[in-house]
């Protein structure tokens, strides 16, 4: 299926971990340059190896620290230097901090803070101004299930992805008469290393007193999602095909947040 993507220059952080390589692989299969970043290359080139494997286009490398506005600066500029434009940003940054409450930190809190939301936010904040000399603009930041519905043992994330949700849908507004779209998704379980460490965290909190009215791995669907699935819903809604969605929070969760 064609998505009219071909040719777009697609810039992907997190583009080390299992979600942001899936996307990656998936935007490459549909004829886009991808722009790989990450805190470590040779996850980013893991990643880049398997697009060539793949048949894509060959990936471009720009290791950035998205918790420092100057690397997320310098990354966006040398993209722009490179390739002379930027029309898709996809932010896919989890970080794996769990807990009691009463016994995270400070830093806990301030780490998980700076590399995703506000490590969006720099991001969103280097490319919008060339989106909008271009007239064009695809934007999709991974949230997470628990912006919308916590568990107890992943507080400072779920309060990132709420704060993404934020973000996304007052950007989407201002940015829209650019011909700018903005969305998030918001994954539930998914196959990942990962995944296996917020499930253990979860039922340790739980199992200490903490209340959770629903284990976070048991969903209606009745299985864990892949990474290829995530992949495949921002795809579409990057694509031309989604042309009339901007500012939604779209649940890839295998129907488990409770809610209508």
């Amino acid at each position: 299926m064609d998505y009219g993507l071909d040719g777009k220059i697609a810039w992907i952080t997190g583009a080390g971990g299992a979600l942001g390589a899936s996307i990656a692989g998936a935007l490459a299969a549909q004829g886009c340059v991808t722009v790989l970043t990450g805190r470590t290359r040779p996850s980013l080139e893991q990643t880049a190896r398997a697009i060539g494997e793949g048949g894509g286009k060959p990936a471009d490398i720009v290791p950035a620290d998205l918790s420092r506005r100057d690397d997320v600066d310098r990354a966006a500029a040398q993209i722009l230097q490179r390739h002379g434009r930027i029309d898709i940003l996809v932010n896919s940054v989890a970080l794996s901090t769990f807990g009691d409450f009463l016994e995270l930190t400070d830093d806990d809190w301030e780490t998980v803070l700076q590399a995703k939301f506000m490590g969006y936010m720099r991001t969103l904040r280097a490319v919008l101004p060339a989106m909008v000399k271009q007239r064009y603009g695809r934007i999709v930041n991974i949230s997470g299930r628990g912006g919308r519905q916590p568990t107890p043992a992943h507080l400072p994330g779920c309060s990132a992805n709420a704060a993404v949700h934020v973000l996304t849908k007052g950007l989407s507004d201002i940015y829209a008469k650019h011909n700018i779209r903005i969305n998030a998704v918001a994954p539930g379980p998914i196959e990942s290393e990962r995944f296996d460490k917020i499930a253990a965290s979860t039922d340790a909190v739980t199992a200490g007193g903490a209340v959770s009215t629903r284990a976070p791995h048991i969903v209606p669907i009745g299985r864990k999602g892949l990474p290829q699935e995530i992949a495949d819903a921002v795809t579409y809604l990057l694509s031309d095909r989604a042309g009339y969605i901007t500012g939604t929070i779209q649940a890839v969760d295998g129907g488990g947040t409770v809610s209508i």
